[in-house]
């Protein structure tokens, strides 16, 4: 009988707590709802938006999740449209026409004491004004098969430093035969030819457009150095695209290559017992030039059209916050944080060869915030495919580059 009534006085203790509960929640003002477009898988990204909403009672996220193949079209007809979401995830490459189709909103003054904690400020800003903030960054390093280098007679704790030092490691392990292979050299392929050519460009101090990005300056001393060493590594190597390589590369049949942080996903996955390492691009010498890389990221943005501004606002400087880009960058993997407070967090100091991405951003180049940009590297690299196709001579090939850039650069 004691039980019974004590089961009773809790169930009535429940009811009057969801009553209770339930008459606060009617005397409350409709939660406000942030739409949210974005490109992870839900399990990774919910998590973090339950926290946000945890931390901020009263507001509600819609997470609606874009695909690669047609989000960046779904984003510009919602711009075009002026047909927003509150807050937008956006690949760096796509901001160039974003900035000049303004309808981003402007964060600058918001987000002013965000400058010191993160990095990547160029891939959402025009000058000193910022559009959005940097969320996630990626690079590309120097992916190294440390079981080739022993095989090939090569001190497997002594990565590369210099073009010689990559060029002598690749043509020993190329020596090797039996199908395997020295150096990965990437074969004409959309939006990553560029990214594997230019880290040697950048690294020598070439360059693409002026300071002003009011001229093309393509064709340089420095840039035809840069791809005449990119054309020497096809005799100690294969010629192939991104997925060939990284696959070759785990089957234990690629020397070094130069690959981005998905393979820190991959490599356990498909090749657990690998044996590679991880170093910063090499250097032309060791008197000269820097280990330079692409520099590109995730960026979240704002739209002047939005109806959730202020809170659009709030949920970015939340998800930029150093543990919410670490959690969502160990759990995607491919990524690192743009918040440079995460650079010493533990998992970095546990996994010392995702921690080179960091290192590798140091001196890492980001492309041009320029309109035309996209035209722009797909005339750089049709003109450096033609180059390793042994079609136009390295120097005709940055004179066309260039010209194409120069005329892209005086349209209106």
């Amino acid at each position: 009988m004691m039980r019974s009534r004590r089961r009773a006085g809790a169930f009535a203790l429940a009811c009057l707590a969801i009553l209770g509960g339930a008459a606060l929640s009617c005397g409350r003002a409709p939660s406000t709802e942030v739409v949210f477009w974005e490109f992870w898988p839900a399990e990774i990204v919910q998590p973090l938006l339950d926290r946000f909403e945890h931390e901020h009672p009263g507001v509600h996220v819609r997470l609606e999740q874009l695909t690669w193949q047609s989000g960046q079209e779904k984003i510009a007809a919602a711009v075009g449209a002026d047909h927003v979401p509150d807050l937008c995830e956006v690949g760096s490459t796509w901001m160039p026409r974003l900035l000049a189709g303004g309808k981003l909103a402007e964060w600058t003054s918001s987000v002013e004491d965000l400058r010191p904690e993160l990095r990547g400020w160029s891939l959402c800003s025009i000058g000193d004004h910022a559009y959005g903030l940097p969320w996630v960054m990626g690079t590309r390093a120097l992916f190294y098969n440390k079981t080739l280098f022993a095989k090939a007679g090569l001190d497997s704790t002594k990565p590369p430093e210099t073009w010689d030092d990559l060029y002598a490691a690749a043509e020993a392990i190329q020596k090797l035969g039996g199908g395997v292979h020295g150096y990965g050299v990437q074969a004409g392929e959309r939006y990553i030819l560029f990214k594997k050519f230019m880290p040697f460009a950048w690294g020598n101090g070439g360059r693409i457009l002026s300071d002003d990005q009011t001229a093309a300056v393509f064709d340089s001393p420095q840039n035809l150095a840069a791809l005449e060493f990119y054309l020497k590594l096809r005799d100690v190597g294969l010629i192939e695209h991104q997925d060939e390589l990284d696959r070759q590369f785990k089957d234990g049949r690629l020397g070094l290559e130069i690959s981005g942080a998905w393979l820190f996903k991959s490599i356990p996955r498909d090749a657990p017992r690998l044996r590679y390492g991880v170093a910063l691009v090499p250097r032309p010498d060791l008197e000269h030039g820097t280990h330079a890389s692409f520099a590109g990221g995730e960026v979240l943005v704002g739209f002047k059209a939005a109806k959730q501004q202020a809170a659009a606002l709030q949920l970015a400087r939340f998800l930029v916050r150093a543990d919410n880009a670490l959690a969502l960058s160990i759990a995607a993997k491919g990524v690192q944080p743009a918040a440079v407070a995460a650079d010493t967090a533990a998992y970095y100091r546990e996994h010392p060869a995702e921690q080179v991405m960091i290192q590798q951003f140091e001196t890492a180049v980001p492309t041009p915030n320029h309109p035309a940009w996209g035209d722009m590297e797909a005339a750089i690299e049709d003109e450096i495919e033609q180059a390793l196709l042994g079609k136009k001579t390295p120097r005709q090939a940055l004179s066309d580059a260039n010209q194409k850039l120069a005329q892209l650069v005086a349209k209106p």
